[in-house]
């Protein structure tokens, strides 16, 4: 009788297949993923009594963490350590632990050089501590194949939970708290530090954060003064986001890399880190200023910026003194236009928000009134509408009016944002970690580089004299630049299409043709009280189309897929967070474009490079996935990759392939050469 019962205990808590064994207060099962790659991710996964939990790898002030050992006779498979799941805090006043409730996951990575594994034998000795108002040991003992294992779609949830990413942080110690400074761009509402080392920290102790002029200060109470010279490990959770933080990190040259055996997880190299952390802020000055001296060269601002100079070419004959009044008009619109797209985003920023180079154009209301102006200007130059100096008129030829000049700078700035000019990307992405002192001359030296050629004209009016004197030509260039303008208004069109609905669309085509035929009636009226009313009218047409755009809500919606076909490329992946993560473990090649359908680089590059043949031909031989990231829309999650690339505009390509140390950023300017080049520089091994 006695080996009876102990025949059926020990029954009860092996298993000789992959169906769950009861331990008693839980459920524990193996589980796996898809085999690609030589690699396979595998989890344990524990379904407990309600309000029951087990512990992480540090149980904080009472507990044990779970112990696997693995058995199979193949040598030619091996298996990781666990990948750690973020923990949460497990509170039993007086003391404090850390663990799961209810349910967990615990990843493994099994490794084979075989095509094929299912047929190997594995088994698991799983004990682990289970606690409520009491703890109990529990253990469960697995004997399966790996075939016979069960796919379960939570481990790659769970997988997600594993911190990835480093945070930059400074950890210094003092006779009663470990401080860690760290910089963090959005208000912090709930903080604590989980360290990987027992007995260094009072785990139940008050952790105090506290808001310096740069950074933030989180201090951490030791345990009875004590005070460790060995390196300090662990995770911080933020706003309930996870982070790797590690005495040992240089600030200034971070990799995003996980422990425990998670070395293909490297996000960021050293080296394109340094492209945007290493700059200094003499640099960043500089490069910004040249960013905005090539940004005028850019399609973004040609429609605007002929007529500027034709505006310039029809006072050729005027006063030096006016000449110079309406070159320095125009800079001071640029000027005070990019002072206040930085400050714009330096106080929300400060706000606890973030928003990133081009947002504007993320809203479909300024999307919509920027078309409408754009029709009404191309109107303006078809027709022999005279507007005198009012704000439409716009720096047009024959303005006699500064503020015209004044606002036609002001528009210059708003439809460059669509543009990123090379050199930018760094620059912009340095200012926008650094404080806002730093943030707002590095905005006024970009807009100083795309004044610059009308400030030497300022101070060089004489150059004016250069150009074609005025005559019947310029009549004919005037309405020739009308087209540019529907064009402009064309494409500004079609980004608002992929931004809302059928129904606003037709909505805005409606107000188009309204402000046609308003403006053919001030072609008809000779009545100035007529006229005014058109006026009226027309103002009202586009404040109307505002307000009823300001109701729509849903473009705010950060699940909101309005992505737009990539031109000639759909055979691509959509981006979603931690993909580059998931590829590398998977030791997947991909090169991400991130992009919109706003951003007239990213598609003068998809045209030029990225959808050329020969390129698509070449990842698909090489197995390099293509991901499209597409921010036509607002995403904070997108917004969240772009910073951790230390960027905060599109387009931003990168690219990563088995055998390199980290991902590679590459030019905001493509060509064939450049991505092949790119793609050549290793062999990809499969």
């Amino acid at each position: 009788m006695k080996y009876l019962k102990s025949f059926f205990i020990l029954f009860f808590f092996i298993q000789l297949n992959s169906q769950p064994v009861n331990t008693g207060h839980a459920e524990v099962s193996l589980i796996k993923g898809s085999f690609e790659n030589n690699s396979l991710m595998i989890g344990i996964k524990m379904d407990m009594q309600e309000n029951w939990h087990t512990y992480w790898k540090n149980p904080g002030d009472s507990g044990g963490p779970i112990k696997v050992n693995w058995g199979y006779k193949d040598n030619d498979i091996k298996i990781s350590e666990i990948f750690w799941p973020a923990p949460e805090l497990i509170p039993y006043p007086p003391l404090m632990t850390y663990g799961y409730e209810d349910f967990v996951i615990f990843p493994f990575e099994v490794t084979s050089s075989k095509i094929s594994i299912d047929e190997i034998d594995i088994e698991a000795e799983i004990d682990f501590l289970i606690c409520a108002d009491i703890c109990v040991p529990e253990k469960a003992y697995i004997k399966t194949t790996i075939g016979d294992i069960g796919e379960d779609f939570k481990l790659n949830e769970w997988l997600k939970k594993v911190p990835q990413t480093t945070l930059p942080t400074i950890i210094k110690s003092n006779e009663d708290f470990l401080n860690i400074r760290f910089s963090f761009n959005e208000e912090i509402k709930n903080i604590y530090f989980y360290i990987d080392q027992q007995g260094i920290v009072l785990h139940s102790g008050e952790q105090i954060l506290i808001k310096e002029e740069n950074n933030w200060l989180l201090k951490v109470p030791f345990e009875k003064n004590l005070q460790s010279e060995n390196p300090i490990n662990g995770v911080i959770s933020i706003n309930n986001d996870h982070y790797l933080i590690s005495s040992e990190t240089k600030t200034s040259n971070i990799q995003t890399t996980e422990t425990n055996n998670l070395q293909t997880l490297q996000v960021r190299s050293k080296d394109n880190s340094s492209e945007s952390l290493q700059i200094t802020f003499l640099q960043a000055l500089i490069f910004a200023f040249i960013g905005g001296l090539i940004l005028n060269l850019m399609p973004c601002v040609f429609p605007i910026i002929s007529l500027k100079i034709l505006s310039f070419v029809s006072i050729g004959k005027e006063s030096k003194i006016k000449i110079r009044k309406h070159a320095l008009s125009f800079c001071t619109g640029v000027l005070i236009s990019f002072l206040l797209i930085g400050l714009t985003i330096v106080l929300l920023k400060e706000a606890g928000s973030f928003i990133g180079w081009g947002f504007q154009l993320q809203s479909p209301i300024i999307v919509a009134i920027l078309a409408m102006i754009m029709f009404a200007i191309g109107i303006i130059l078809l027709t022999d509408i005279d507007i005198g100096s009012s704000l439409t008129r716009l720096g047009g030829v024959g303005s006699s009016s500064l503020s015209g000049s004044f606002l036609t700078g002001v528009l210059a700035v708003i439809v460059a944002s669509p543009c990123t000019a090379p050199f930018m990307g760094a620059a912009l992405g340095y200012a926008l970690i650094q404080p806002s002192g730093t943030t707002l001359p590095v905005f006024a030296s970009l807009g100083f580089g795309f004044a610059f050629p009308y400030l030497i004209l300022s101070i060089y009016p004489n150059l004016i004299s250069s150009l074609p004197k005025p005559g019947n030509w310029m009549v004919t260039l005037k309405q020739f630049f009308a087209f540019p303008m529907f064009a402009t208004s064309l494409w500004l069109i079609w980004i608002f299409s992929l931004q809302t609905d059928t129904d606003l669309l037709i909505n805005l085509l409606i107000n188009l043709l309204l402000i046609s035929l308003l403006f053919w009636m001030l072609t008809i009226f000779k009545s100035k009280v007529f006229k005014l009313l058109t006026w009226v009218m027309i103002i009202l047409v586009v404040v109307l189309q505002g307000l009823k755009l300001s109701n729509y809500e849903s473009y705010k919606d950060e699940n909101n897929n309005s992505s737009f076909k990539v031109e000639n490329n759909s055979q691509y992946i959509e981006w979603e967070t931690g993909i580059e993560e998931s590829l590398k473990l998977d030791n997947q090649a991909y090169l991400i474009n991130f992009t919109a359908a706003w951003c007239i680089t990213c598609q003068a590059n998809d045209k030029i490079a990225l959808s050329r043949p020969k390129i698509k031909e070449y990842m698909k031989e090489n197995n390099i996935k293509y991901i499209v990231a597409d921010w036509t829309n607002k995403n904070q999650s997108i917004l969240k990759a772009l910073e951790s690339y230390n960027r905060n505009g599109v387009p931003l390509y990168i690219f990563w392939k088995p055998g390199m140390s980290g991902s590679e950023i590459l030019p905001a300017i493509l060509t064939e050469q450049i991505l092949l080049d790119t793609f050549e520089n290793d062999i990809i091994t499969d």
